[in-house]
């Protein structure tokens, strides 16, 4: 996330958009320090803890088993490498017995669980920050294509292509039959006789009298 925000396309974003990207800026900055990885005393310090609570796994050395730990919670930060050490000896994770240490998987899997509402933010910050990005370089080509509209030259050329493209076309209000030309429409017409209507009320039982 961070190699999105120091980029250049980011910090150069226009104004209307420079607040909210550097809202999402310090947000970020405030989980990355969230997440910063444990030093290896603090892991070692957790599971000192665990051990004075809870009975060793069976067949497991020490040795290995902090080795284990260690090599497990290295990109962990160190409050979610407590608070998972609290949910093992508080009861809280449902596959636990309370009795054993749980195995270096389970643990690190429990610290990653408590810190996925962070990892989920971060995720979603980078989408919204790629969208600010993407909607500042729309505006870019907006404004651009509204610039180019403007200039005297494009339009010219513009009123140009379209004289030329309707170049030769008919004229609305030509022909009145399309496929026929002006002498054949003349003589259809010539064809047509006006209907004399002729009023037959005179001879009708109704109409007797009234001519």
């Amino acid at each position: 996330m961070s190699d999105l925000i120091t980029a250049d396309k980011f910090s150069a974003l226009p104004e209307r958009y420079q607040r909210r990207a550097r809202e999402i800026a310090a947000r970020v900055s405030e989980i990355d320090v969230l997440c910063r990885p444990a030093p290896a005393q603090d892991i070692g310090a957790e599971l000192k803890r665990l051990r004075g609570h809870l009975r060793p796994q069976p067949d497991t050395e020490a040795r290995d088993m902090a080795s284990g730990f260690k090599d497990a919670c290295r990109d962990l930060p160190s409050w979610a490498i407590s608070e998972a050490a609290n949910d093992f000896l508080g009861g809280r994770v449902d596959s636990h017995t309370g009795q054993f240490m749980p195995t270096c998987a389970e643990f690190a899997k429990r610290a990653r669980h408590i810190m996925t509402p962070f990892l989920a933010e971060l995720s979603s910050l980078r989408i919204e920050a790629s969208k600010l990005i993407e909607r500042a370089m729309d505006d870019e080509r907006r404004h651009q294509i509204e610039i180019e509209r403007q200039n005297p030259a494009v339009r010219r050329r513009v009123a140009d292509l379209a004289q030329a493209f309707t170049a030769g076309a008919p004229k609305p209000g030509g022909l009145k039959h399309s496929g026929l030309s002006a002498e054949a429409q003349s003589r259809l017409d010539a064809l047509k006789k006006p209907r004399q209507i002729i009023s037959k009320i005179g001879h009708s039982k109704q109409g007797e009298g009234h001519e």
